[in-house]
C-alpha cells in the first residue's frame, strides 16, 4: 500500500495550462515561448524569461512544440497524465503528491498588469483543478497566486480555494518588487490565506529569478552557488522576515512550509536570529511574545531530500515537528538519483521513528491531509 507523502513533487506542464484555461479576453497574452536567436525563451506578460542575457534558455528542457527531450519525455508524460501518475505514485510507494508547477514558476510575479496577473493565476488553478478531478485525495497541485498584486492575489486565492479545491500556495522567496514580505502591502495575503486554512510555501526556481534575487547577478555561471544563494540562502531571508516583521505574531494560524531549501542551516540561523532579535523585539502589532525560533516552531515547517544533510541535527533542534519528505520528481530523476520515500527507509543514520514523522505524519499536519 502507497503511504509515503511527497511535499515536492512537479509537472513538466504545457503552455495549454494556460491558453486553453484562460479567460477570452486574455488569450492572446497568454504565456508563450519565444525564440531568442536560437534561445527558447517565455514570454510572461511583459517580460521574458530567464531574464539574464548570458541563460541557455528553456531549449535544454522543452521544444518549440512543448515536447521535450527523449530522455525525460517519459517523465513529461506521467507527470502531466493523472491516471498515469497515479500509476507512477504506487511505483514510489507514494500515497500523496504535493504538486509545484515549472513553467509556472516563471515570471508571474513580474506581471504589471494586475488584471492579466489574476487571469493567468486563475487559468493555472484551473488547470490544476481539472488534474486533480482524477483523485483528489492523493493530487495535491499547488495554486499560482500573483503576490505583487495583493487585492488581486487575496481574490484569486478565495477562488482557487472555493472554486478550485486547492488549499496550498507558492510564492518564490525573493519578495516582488523588493518589497519586504513583513510590508503592510502583503496583510490582505496575509489574513486570506489565514481565513481560507491555506498553506503558504516558499520554493525557489533559478530559471524564474528576479533580478534582485540574492546572488543571482553575482554568481551567475557558478551554478552550484547561484543555487545555493537562490534556493537556501533566500528561504532564510523570507523566514527571518516573517518572524522578525511580526508576520508570524500577527497572524498566529498561518502556516508556511520552505520546498527544496534543505534543512543544514535550520538550527544555525535560528539561534543567531534569536541571538539578534529575541524576544520583546518592536514590530508592528506589539512586540513579539517569544523568541523567534518559537514562531517557526509553531508556524513553519521544512521539506527534506531523502540524500539531505543535517536532517538529525535539524530535526532534534526542532522536536522532530517541522519537517517533511520531498522527492522533486521529476525534475530530479529517480531511475538517476534515487530520492525516493525508499532511499529515505534504507538511510541507516536515522532513527525509525524520525523517518515515520517525515515520510508520513507531519505532512498530514502541516498539509492538512
Amino acid at each position: 500500500m502507497s503511504t509515503a507523502i511527497d511535499a515536492d513533487t512537479h509537472y513538466w506542464e504545457p503552455l495549454t495550462a494556460w491558453s486553453d484555461y484562460i479567460d477570452p479576453g486574455y488569450r492572446d497574452q497568454a504565456p508563450q515561448f519565444v525564440d531568442d536567436h536560437g534561445r527558447l525563451l517565455m514570454r510572461v506578460g511583459e517580460s521574458v524569461y530567464p531574464s539574464m542575457p548570458n541563460h541557455p534558455g528553456l531549449a535544454k528542457v522543452y521544444g518549440p512544440d512543448e515536447t521535450l527531450h527523449p530522455q525525460t519525455i517519459h517523465d513529461k508524460r506521467v507527470s502531466t497524465d493523472a491516471r498515469e501518475r497515479l500509476r507512477e505514485m504506487d511505483a514510489q510507494d507514494a500515497a500523496v503528491h504535493i504538486i509545484y508547477p515549472t513553467l509556472g514558476m516563471v515570471g508571474f510575479n513580474g506581471i504589471g498588469d494586475a488584471e492579466l496577473a489574476g487571469a493567468c493565476a486563475r487559468a493555472y488553478n484551473r488547470y490544476c483543478a481539472d488534474f486533480a478531478a482524477a483523485d483528489p485525495e492523493r493530487l495535491k497541485p499547488v495554486m499560482l497566486v500573483p503576490f505583487n498584486h495583493p487585492e488581486v492575489a487575496a481574490r484569486e486565492i478565495t477562488f482557487a480555494r472555493e472554486r478550485c479545491g486547492l488549499d496550498v500556495a507558492f510564492a518564490n522567496p525573493t519578495p516582488p518588487d523588493d518589497v519586504p514580505w513583513s510590508d503592510p502591502r502583503y496583510d490582505v495575503i496575509w489574513s486570506t490565506l489565514e481565513n481560507a486554512d491555506v498553506t503558504l510555501t516558499y520554493h525557489e526556481s533559478t530559471v524564474g529569478a528576479g533580478p534582485t534575487t540574492t546572488g543571482i547577478n553575482r554568481y551567475w555561471g557558478y551554478g552550484n552557488m547561484v543555487y545555493l544563494c537562490t534556493h537556501t540562502v533566500e528561504p532564510q531571508l523570507a523566514v527571518m522576515d516573517l518572524v522578525a516583521g511580526g508576520v508570524l505574531h500577527r497572524h498566529p494560524r498561518l502556516r508556511v512550509g520552505l520546498l527544496e531549501a534543505h534543512v543544514s542551516w535550520v538550527p544555525g540561523w535560528l539561534q543567531l536570529v534569536d541571538y539578534k532579535i529575541g524576544p520583546s523585539h518592536p514590530v508592528r502589532g506589539g512586540p513579539l511574545s517569544m523568541p523567534p525560533s518559537d514562531y517557526f516552531r509553531r508556524q513553519c515547517f521544512v521539506a527534506v531530500f531523502a540524500d539531505d544533510v543535517g536532517i538529525a541535527e535539524a530535526a532534534e533542534y526542532l522536536a522532530h515537528d517541522n519537517l517533511v519528505f520531498s522527492s522533486d520528481w521529476p525534475h530530479k530523476s529517480l531511475d538517476t538519483q534515487d530520492g525516493s520515500a525508499r532511499a529515505l527507509e534504507a538511510r541507516a543514520d536515522l532513527p525509525a521513528d524520525l523517518k515515520e514523522r517525515l515520510l508520513h505524519i507531519n505532512a498530514r499536519k502541516w498539509l492538512r491531509l
